[in-house]
């Protein structure tokens, strides 16, 4: 990978915890699919955790919501099963500007439950947090239920500060040459 961390990669292969190697890269159009099949690999509860309603899949509207983007006011990334022909989906991460308040993107992290406690969301935060630096946005902010101790406090180890609202807490993550910053440069450099 790239001296810079990241610079300008459109695509990469990295490695997670137990050896197994996953292939990143921008979410495009023609990924709706593979956002399908992935939401139909995640459990009842991981849907709930992600979307705060028992959804079971993505609508047509989601699914371009999801997939015709920019990257740029709405960055995504893909994480797939290495060298698999049908791109089988494993995880995903996406943050979204918000119009008003530009430095600050909400963002969301989702993985198939098969994949989860590997290091493959903390790849893909790693890859938001990088990219939100790149697109002058200073504040990752995310929003988690009161339940999912589990992101709570992955999200408060990596450095994000929490505010409790209404049975959801608002996680915000500085964007900075921190210290998680530099976790995400060992993370994507290795």
């Amino acid at each position: 990978m790239d001296g810079d961390y990241f610079g300008s990669i459109e695509e990469f292969t990295l490695p997670l915890r137990d050896g197994e190697l996953v292939d990143f890269r921008p979410v495009k159009q023609n990924d709706k699919e593979t956002l399908q099949k992935g939401m139909l690999a995640l459990s009842s509860k991981s849907r709930y955790f992600r979307f705060f309603s028992p959804i079971l899949k993505l609508s047509d509207t989601q699914l371009c919501d999801f997939t015709e983007i920019d990257q740029q006011n709405h960055v995504a990334w893909i994480a797939l099963a290495h060298n698999e022909p049908e791109d089988r989906g494993l995880g995903i991460a996406r943050f979204i500007r918000i119009q008003n308040q530009p430095e600050i993107a909400e963002f969301g992290v989702a993985v198939i439950d098969s994949y989860q406690h590997r290091g493959l969301g903390t790849i893909l935060l790693a890859v938001l947090h990088r990219m939100a630096s790149i697109k002058g946005i200073e504040i990752l902010r995310g929003y988690v239920l009161a339940d999912n101790t589990v992101m709570s406090n992955w999200l408060g180890r990596l450095g994000a500060v929490g505010v409790y609202e209404n049975g959801v807490y608002r996680m915000d993550l500085t964007v900075s040459d921190d210290l998680f910053s530099s976790k995400c440069r060992k993370i994507l450099t290795g």
